[in-house]
């Protein structure tokens, strides 16, 4: 039996029953009933529109891409983020190779893309909690395979933010250390902002639990990046 696909208006978040209406050839976009404007202009928008709108943290993306778009595209757009965090982190732990060429240890590049999968997973189980104690009716409602898949959704689409390391790995011989760090830390910084705005947007239904929920998140990504950073000095000198 098919699941019935819950739309939301992406302006405001409010539920809609469809994004659009078809008359004979033509697609109507369809408004919402709470704030009157187009549920979902992005209907009508390419795919590569959206992902640079999702990048520039706009809200209403991060609620299209979520809940009512195609996710098939950014399953495999997370993929290839992953493995490119997985090898900027390798080449910012390895010493440069006396040639230009790049040279990244398999052991290595293995161990950090299981430790960024335990690292989305974990971010992953945080967010449920959080999201289980504030607004368990909600959980209820919607059911816990669509509830575990959406909050599984915020944590990718936030992960979009380590596409910016790739300048890093192109311009690496032709920066200092410090340029290199400043530069992690930027993407970071957009990475953190990006998981903040997307859990809002698409998770907090109730604005008196707004702040509440945006501080747990942001205590839950302190711990994450503490654990994350504590595995990373184990493998290294595992590796090492």
């Amino acid at each position: 039996m098919n699941e019935e696909r819950r739309f939301v208006c992406i302006n405001c978040g409010h539920r809609v029953k469809e994004l659009f209406k078809k008359y004979s050839n033509t697609l109507k976009t369809t408004n919402c009933e709470k704030c009157h404007q187009v549920a979902d202009k992005y209907i009508e928008f390419e795919e590569f529109i959206i992902l640079i709108d999702a990048l520039l943290l706009d809200s209403c993306a991060f609620r299209h891409i979520i809940c009512n778009g195609d996710f098939k595209l950014y399953w495999k757009i997370s993929l290839v983020v992953l493995l490119l965090e997985s090898f900027a982190l390798c080449r910012q732990k390895t010493a440069d190779p006396p040639n230009t060429a790049l040279h990244v240890h398999e052991k290595g590049f293995y161990a950090y893309t299981l430790q960024n999968i335990g690292d989305y997973l974990f971010m992953t189980l945080l967010l449920l909690i959080i999201t289980a104690t504030l607004s368990f009716n909600w959980v209820k409602k919607i059911g816990l395979r669509h509830f575990t898949l959406t909050i599984f959704k915020v944590v990718l689409i936030s992960n979009l933010s380590k596409f910016f390391l790739l300048p890093i790995l192109i311009w690496r011989n032709n920066t200092t250390v410090f340029g290199r760090s400043l530069h992690h830390v930027l993407v970071m910084g957009h990475h953190f902002f990006s998981l903040i705005l997307a859990y809002e947007s698409v998770v907090v239904r109730r604005k008196s639990l707004r702040w509440i929920g945006i501080i747990l998140v942001i205590l839950a990504f302190v711990l994450k990046e503490y654990l994350r950073q504590y595995a990373t000095f184990l493998m290294d000198v595992n590796i090492m």
